[in-house]
């Protein structure tokens, strides 16, 4: 019997680790082929569902506006190489580089500071089941790599992810994300992290090329008394003629906390 019957967070990770087992050793060969050229729609979906792994390299700028009157800017920067497994899979490999500069309020006495974030990377795969619905999974190691302690998180963390997708119509798909983090190793006595981080967002595509989004987003977190965390985000984006994509969001707490609100600006470069 698979030990699954497990209070609390324990509940999750033999669950999260089965699926994402069973996603990466349905098919063994890895025999790396060529992927079709993903549609203009799908470059435009891909912005919210993981279960499109098409190769590209992306810039994302966010800023976030704090209660305190102190602001974060972050530019990540993310790579990511996918490639055909079979008529029915993918397979992908990502990273993530992010740069971090933090303006405390100027009555803090508080320095400004920036640098490099911490680094992750990942493997995953995803599967068409037909041609409307699609899941993926897989799992992605978050490094304490931040060259200030004034925004590293001091954990090293494990992330086992799973998304279902489904096409309602050629221009509406929605799409439900899942994921576990779960800290492996922790810094300067911070306290481990264990959370659930589920997402729901639904993509519609406009003409010429344009596409607007909406996400619901809640978070669980075990190790604070079960709390819950919930944020809406709605975005907007184009599809340039030469193969990339704007988008740009806006993403408010609906929990109190110090974040008053975050906005985004994303560039995607595909490459075909």
């Amino acid at each position: 019997m698979l030990p699954i019957m497990f209070t609390g967070p324990m509940r999750v990770i033999p669950v999260f680790c089965i699926v994402t087992l069973l996603l990466l050793t349905y098919d063994k060969r890895l025999e790396a082929e060529p992927l079709p050229k993903p549609t203009k729609a799908d470059e435009l979906k891909q912005l919210n569902d993981p279960t499109l792994l098409v190769t590209h390299v992306s810039l994302e700028s966010e800023w976030d506006q704090f209660k305190d009157g102190a602001e974060r800017a972050n530019w990540t920067f993310t790579g990511l190489w996918a490639w055909r497994v079979s008529d029915c899979q993918d397979w992908a490999i990502r990273f993530t580089l992010p740069f971090v500069y933090d303006r405390t309020d100027r009555g803090s006495g508080h320095r400004d500071t920036g640098g490099l974030g911490d680094v992750e990377f990942g493997t995953g795969t995803a599967f068409r089941l037909n041609d409307k619905w699609r899941t993926a999974g897989g799992i992605e190691l978050h490094a304490d790599t931040a060259s200030d302690p004034a925004f590293a998180e001091n954990v090293w963390r494990l992330k086992w992810g799973w998304g279902v997708a489904h096409d309602f119509t050629h221009w509406f798909s929605l799409t439900a994300n899942a994921e576990y983090n779960r800290s492996i190793a922790e810094e300067d006595n911070v306290r481990p992290q264990s959370y659930l981080d589920m997402a729901v967002p639904a993509t519609l595509i406009l003409p010429q090329h344009w596409s607007v989004s909406a996400k619901y987003r809640t978070v669980l977190d075990f190790n604070n008394g079960d709390r819950w965390a919930h944020t809406l985000t709605a975005g907007i984006a184009k599809r340039l003629k030469v193969p990339v994509v704007l988008s740009a969001t806006i993403e408010k707490p609906l929990s109190s906390g110090t974040r008053r609100f975050q906005l985004g600006l994303t560039v995607v470069y595909y490459f075909r």
